[in-house]
């Protein structure tokens, strides 16, 4: 099965520990259903190449994900430091 991704506007971005953020994202209105536990992978280009990531959501009532900061993680790194809400990620 082929990954189809969605351009996702970010609708929040809390911090939940020291180290982790709650992103929420305005989910697209057609053919887009989602469950708790199911995996989101996010794309985004940093540096110049395209980084994918996979979260689990969540919520069952808003599209979220929560993103743990890794030591030298590239993606997780990029969303503490600069993701806001407005921003828009596939």
């Amino acid at each position: 099965m082929a990954l189809h991704f969605h351009p996702l506007r970010v609708t929040s971005v809390e911090r939940d520990t020291d180290d982790a953020m709650v992103v929420g994202f305005e989910a697209p209105t057609e053919g887009f259903g989602f469950e708790p536990g199911q995996y989101l992978t996010l794309r985004t280009t940093l540096g110049g190449q395209e980084v994918r990531r996979s979260y689990s959501i969540c919520s069952h009532r808003a599209l979220q994900v929560g993103i743990r900061r890794v030591e030298g993680g590239q993606f997780s790194t990029w969303v503490h430091e600069q993701l806001r809400v407005g921003d828009v990620i596939e």
